[in-house]
């Protein structure tokens, strides 16, 4: 990129949005490892651009000119328009609730979701996906354990555990399956788009006359039905 103070300021909008609640401009100069000067002129620009917003003297959070752009975006982005059927047409089918997520340049992102019959709080966390993620990008685990806890300080030692597990387990098969008592499933699968780390999961009560190995088998279906739309506008893997 030509511009620095651009790229700053892009770096600046993403930690903003990588984190689920304000963050302070303080914490940003410590993700950002930038001068807090630095930092403070940039927030205050973009909070003049209505990108960003303050909640108070020194927190800050995504403002309704990003959150515009964002919602216009979708609209127009092909990655959506190419996903949005298979997986709707899915949900409809199995009832499951789908949540889209993407990694790049070591930050979550969400993309798309269709969970109306059954949402969570933290669908990148309770599928999952952060872990497949991580491992499509080909993130290290010393580099997987530092993301995890940067992102979820709360993890217990016994969740951090499995957690560790899991991330060898995706490394192997490239999926991850979890399965709760109650019939409750969560199937993550990695893609693709532009070389940038993507997953699709598929999660909550599954229905009586299916079972996870079904499930997996008609998941691959959407799967295969997005790469190929990816792949025939140039997006998918290279």
């Amino acid at each position: 990129m030509k511009s620095s103070l651009l790229t700053k300021a892009g770096a600046v909008l993403e930690a903003v949005c990588s984190v689920d609640r304000p963050v302070a401009i303080k914490e940003l100069t410590r993700m950002l490892g930038m001068p807090l000067p630095t930092v403070s002129r940039l927030c205050a620009d973009l909070v003049d651009l209505r990108l960003l917003e303050k909640t108070d003297y020194h927190h800050l959070i995504p403002g309704i000119s990003l959150i515009r752009f964002g919602n216009r975006a979708q609209k127009l982005s092909p990655l959506i328009s190419i996903l949005q059927q298979p997986v709707d047409d899915y949900v409809n089918l199995s009832g499951l609730n789908a949540a889209i997520y993407g990694f790049d340049r070591d930050c979550f992102f969400h993309i798309y979701s269709n969970d109306l019959s059954n949402p969570v709080q933290d669908a990148l966390r309770y599928t999952g996906a952060f872990l497949v993620l991580m491992v499509a990008a080909g993130v290290d685990a010393e580099h997987a354990q530092d993301l995890m806890l940067g992102r979820y300080p709360d993890m217990p030692v016994t969740e951090k555990v499995i957690c560790d597990r899991e991330f060898s387990v995706v490394q192997k098969q490239k999926i991850l399956t979890r399965i709760a008592p109650n019939r409750k499933w969560m199937i993550t699968m990695p893609f693709y788009y532009e070389n940038i780390a993507c997953c699709l999961s598929f999660y909550g009560q599954g229905k009586e006359d299916r079972t996870v190995e079904a499930e997996l088998f008609e998941i691959s279906k959407v799967l295969s039905r997005i790469r190929t739309g990816l792949d025939r506008i140039g997006k998918g893997e290279e």
